[in-house]
């Protein structure tokens, strides 16, 4: 591999891990959504989530 192919890789590794974090951050949020039964909230949550999972396959491609 060459320097710039780990240097571009590393970068979109640590996209994947913000992008892995953000969604378990998500996903707390609609269980508390969940809990308290805050429909609009959790609606919300939902759009985000599916908005990062689908930069994360991208990323993962």
């Amino acid at each position: 591999m060459t320097y710039s192919q780990i240097w571009n890789n590393s970068g979109n590794e640590a996209d994947i891990l913000y992008l892995e974090q953000q969604i378990e951050t998500v996903k707390k949020e609609i269980k508390r959504a969940e809990a308290a039964e805050l429909q609009e909230i959790l609606e919300q949550a939902n759009r985000k989530l599916a908005e990062l999972e689908a930069k994360l396959d991208e990323l993962e491609d």
